[in-house]
C-alpha cells in the first residue's frame, strides 16, 4: 500500500491555529474596514492569516528532525495531539492506553500505513520505536513512556521525510 511523499492517511492532528469562527471573521472585517478607511494599506500586499511560518529542522539527540509534525501525521495509539513543553522534538502524542498497549497500537498502525518498523526496544517502563519509510529517507524515531495516568508518544520526525 503505497500512499506518496508526504501522505499520512489516517486520524490527523487537529488544526492549532486560528480558525475562522463566525466572531472572529467578523472581528476581521470591523477591523479591515477601519483599516481601510484609515488610507493605510499603502501599495503593501496582505499577508494571509492562515499561513503558518516555515517549518524548522533542529538538531536532537535522534539526529536532525522538523520541529513540528504535518498535519496529516496520524493519531497514533488512539491518543490526541498536545504539546509537551520539557522536550524537544517534532511533537507528542498523548493515549489512555498503557505503555504496552499503545507501542504495539503505534507499531502495528505505522505497518499499515508502510513504514517499515523495527521491534519495539524496551528501557525499564520506556520503549524506542525505529521506523523509515520512502527506502529510508524518512526516519521517525518515538518514545513511548507513562506520563502521569496516560502515556506519552514522543515522535522525533527526520529531516529526510516531508516538510511539515
Amino acid at each position: 500500500m503505497t500512499f506518496g511523499r508526504g501522505r499520512y492517511p489516517h486520524k490527523v492532528l487537529p488544526h492549532l491555529g486560528l480558525r475562522p469562527t463566525p466572531p472572529l471573521l467578523s472581528l476581521l472585517a470591523t477591523s479591515l474596514l477601519v483599516f481601510a478607511g484609515c488610507g493605510g494599506g499603502g501599495g503593501e500586499s496582505p499577508i494571509p492569516s492562515g499561513s503558518l511560518a516555515p517549518a524548522t529542522v533542529i538538531s536532537s539527540e535522534y539526529g536532525r528532525i522538523w520541529g513540528r509534525l504535518p498535519a496529516d501525521f496520524p493519531l497514533l495509539a488512539e491518543g490526541s495531539a498536545e504539546t509537551r513543553l520539557d522536550l524537544l522534538a517534532s511533537g507528542s502524542i498523548f493515549s489512555r492506553m498503557g505503555v504496552e498497549e499503545a507501542t504495539r497500537a503505534a507499531v502495528d498502525e505505522l505497518r499499515r500505513l508502510a513504514w517499515e518498523v523495527a521491534e519495539p526496544t524496551a528501557n525499564g517502563t520506556r520503549f524506542k520505536i525505529s521506523a523509515t519509510r520512502d527506502q529510508g529517507a524518512c526516519t521517525a524515531t518515538m518514545i513511548v513512556e507513562p506520563l502521569g495516568s496516560r502515556t506519552s508518544i514522543v515522535v522525533y520526525l527526520g529531516e529526510g521525510c516531508p516538510a511539515p
